[in-house]
């Protein structure tokens, strides 16, 4: 067999290469042909075939990496809903100025929590909590989402996607004893993997003040996993209505970011049963983001 027909198998047993890698390649192929001299055809001929033959071999190659770097962001159709509802919350985003916080800051976040039991339940709480996960008072448990991950995340959604990937995985390998596992955790270390991504990034939204362009950067990169979806109208705890992304944990849940339609700052979440039971779908825990502050101190309400 020839060199070509080795390269086309090989290929075929590789990720599709992205779509960007093909462009590139397309764009070799077309400068070889335009720059090649005016010769006898048999010298065309080579120089297409060799261009062609360096297309396929980049897209070899960009196959094999996405196959063997566990941390990429996987491939998504760029025209997809969640994409564009990304880009959208990207493009109020940057009208706002970039603000990053120390690891010592303090926040103050007052949210309603809302769980259906016999009758529907409303609470609001108040919560101190540090960028690097220390809580208020001082006997709590430290949070696992840290949010001092959002230091130098990468604006870039695939690149930040790949930092969220290395920050769920750390949490996922890290030793606990029984009865450690906070509900900050468990979200995380109980479900599949793009699911995990998913839950820390409603867990740090929740727990921290984000800026609202570090928040369009969570958007982008929560985008990029494959299975989130979104839907168009969603309530929070507060009865307020927003656009949401989507994702299912398990074959009977999922989970639910909910974003201001006009502005994309975050409103809150939901956890969603959706086992057919011959009832329709129920929501097990609401959150409504009342309000986050950075504080000077523990105890401090602005």
């Amino acid at each position: 067999m020839d060199e070509l027909e080795l390269v086309g198998r090989r290929y075929e047993q590789v990720a599709p290469p992205r779509p960007q890698v093909i462009e590139s390649g397309h764009a070799r192929l077309l400068d070889a042909i335009g720059s090649t001299p005016r010769r006898a055809a048999r010298g065309r001929r080579i120089a297409v075939r060799l261009a062609v033959a360096a297309t396929a071999v980049g897209a070899l190659v960009a196959g094999l990496t996405t196959v063997r770097d566990r941390g990429a962001a996987p491939a998504v159709p760029a025209g997809s809903a969640a994409v564009r509802l990304a880009e959208r919350a990207e493009t109020v985003a940057r009208r706002e100025p970039l603000v990053t916080m120390g690891p010592h800051q303090w926040v103050y976040v007052r949210s309603m929590q809302r769980g259906l039991k016999a009758r529907p339940e409303r609470r609001v709480v108040e919560s101190w909590i540090r960028m690097d996960g220390r809580r208020f008072p001082a006997g709590r448990l430290p949070l696992a989402v840290r949010g001092t991950v959002l230091t130098g995340l990468p604006e870039d959604p695939e690149a930040a996607l790949t930092r969220l990937y290395a920050e769920v995985d750390r949490i996922r390998a890290e030793p606990r004893s029984k009865g450690r596992v906070t509900e900050y955790v468990a979200g995380i270390i109980g479900v599949p993997r793009d699911a995990a991504v998913f839950d820390f990034v409603t867990r740090l939204l929740d727990a921290y003040d984000v800026a609202p362009r570090s928040q369009a950067t969570l958007y982008g990169a929560l985008s990029r996993l494959p299975g989130v979806d979104v839907l168009p109208d969603v309530p929070d705890a507060a009865g307020r209505h927003g656009v949401a992304f989507s994702i299912a944990t398990s074959d009977a849940s999922r989970l639910e970011l909910i974003l201001d339609p006009r502005t994309y700052h975050f409103l809150g979440l939901r956890d969603v049963i959706t086992r057919d039971h011959g009832r329709n779908e129920e929501v097990s825990y609401w959150v409504a983001r009342l309000s986050a502050q950075p504080v000077a101190r523990p105890g401090e309400r602005p």
